[in-house]
């Protein structure tokens, strides 16, 4: 058998042996982690903030809001940002999970189309 019809035959059992160690792979239904960081509680209430005029008609209010800092929450206030084109703006989350609490930071997203 010449080197080309060798490394064809090898690559091509390589690839059997893959599908047939993966055939025998079952996935399971179990509630996905929470994305985010594991913080280490619930943060504060939300502060009470006023909203002061738009400074322009493209701006976008963003509600103040507690940021996990890698130590502690740290508030930060609401705001006029000027959202990136086609984006909205998503809140952080805060959930709670078998024991553990986890932060999402907030950011930019596509917009849902209407």
């Amino acid at each position: 058998m010449n080197r080309s019809k060798l490394t064809s035959s090898l690559l091509a059992a390589s690839f059997l042996a893959i599908a047939l160690t993966q055939a025998g792979c079952v996935a399971t239904a179990s509630n996905p982690t929470p994305r985010g960081v594991v913080v280490n509680g619930p943060p504060p209430l939300p502060l009470q903030e006023e909203r002061p005029a738009p400074p322009g008609a493209t701006a976008v209010w963003v509600n103040g809001y507690w940021h996990w800092t890698g130590a502690q929450y740290t508030w930060i206030p609401g705001h006029w940002e000027n959202a990136p084109p086609g984006q909205s703006w998503y809140a952080p989350r805060y959930s709670a999970s078998e024991g553990a609490f986890f932060y999402q930071p907030g950011g930019w997203k596509p917009a849902s189309p209407r």
